[in-house]
């Protein structure tokens, strides 16, 4: 995959996140990383915030933010990659107080299982 096809998926990506109105809450990027052999390659990386259960009393929600990163190589799909941050659409949008009242109400309660 050449330079300009990787860009292209880079767009792929930001098309759909654009046409699922999450581009003002999650960040995209592409950037030069190691990848597993130690080359530097390009990567692609996509974060939002994100709200989990914590395991304290004194700290029963926390706010942190979630990374997605993935190396754009010839088994990349920006279609796939953008499907994975699509999937949690609703739970990106909602507020962290609905977020952590669908959080309480379930234990076993997933992030891309919540719909607003």
């Amino acid at each position: 995959m050449n330079r300009k096809e990787k860009f292209n998926q880079l767009e792929v990506v930001k098309k759909a996140l654009i046409r699922n109105g999450l581009i003002d809450k999650v960040t995209i990027g592409a950037y030069l990383m190691e990848n597993y052999v130690g080359k530097r390659t390009l990567h692609i990386k996509c974060t939002w915030d994100e709200t989990y259960k914590g395991f304290s009393e004194d700290r029963p929600f926390y706010t942190k933010v979630t990374d997605k990163i993935e190396e754009i190589n010839k088994y990349f799909s920006g279609r796939v990659f953008a499907a994975g941050i699509v999937q949690r659409k609703d739970w990106i949008l909602a507020s962290e107080a609905d977020r952590q009242a669908y959080l309480e109400s379930d234990k076993y309660a997933h992030p891309a299982m919540y719909r607003a």
